[in-house]
């Protein structure tokens, strides 16, 4: 028996040129009547410059700052979601669940795969912007890790 896909989640970095994989992962969701989480992931900041903030700003003002961010974030995410839904409106009417958004913090790797196992995925979709080998070996890609240790089917669109 094929796998079904019944959730997919979307792991977007929010950059401007996620077109492509925003539309698969709409179409993938209609074909086969699944449920897409579109998730982004905030990262901390290192221990330096989380030191150096500190010692400037005071700790309501960071916290406030991070709401901020969430809201512009959680914003953002929905305007994207609304103009491809908009755009497509058509071919999404049999769209069987509405696309639902999610923020968490922390290593990006990590969060994709902890939300894809949580809400049961079974797929995780990424973008991955191409990259110099030596660049890969030294600073490695999000892509590439969630590929490497996921037990859930990952499929990368390349961004160029």
């Amino acid at each position: 028996m094929l796998p079904k896909i019944n959730t997919i989640i979307y792991a977007c970095d929010l950059e401007n040129q996620t077109q492509a994989a925003m539309e698969l992962v709409l179409n993938l969701a209609n074909l086969h009547k699944a449920k897409i989480i579109l998730m982004h992931v905030m990262e901390p900041l290192n221990a330096q410059a989380s030191n150096m903030i500190n010692n400037y700003i005071s700790e309501e003002v960071i916290a406030t700052m991070r709401k901020d961010a969430q809201k512009d974030i959680h914003s953002r995410m929905e305007k994207m979601l609304s103009n491809y839904m908009q755009q497509h409106a058509e071919e999404l009417s049999t769209l069987e669940h509405p696309p639902e958004t999610l923020i968490t913090s922390g290593a990006p790797s990590d969060c994709i795969q902890q939300i894809a196992k949580a809400q049961n995925a079974d797929l995780i979709v990424m973008n991955s912007r191409t990259h110099s080998r030596l660049g890969q070996m030294i600073l490695g890609s999000t892509a590439n890790k969630v590929i490497h240790s996921s037990t859930i089917p990952v499929l990368v669109v390349p961004i160029k």
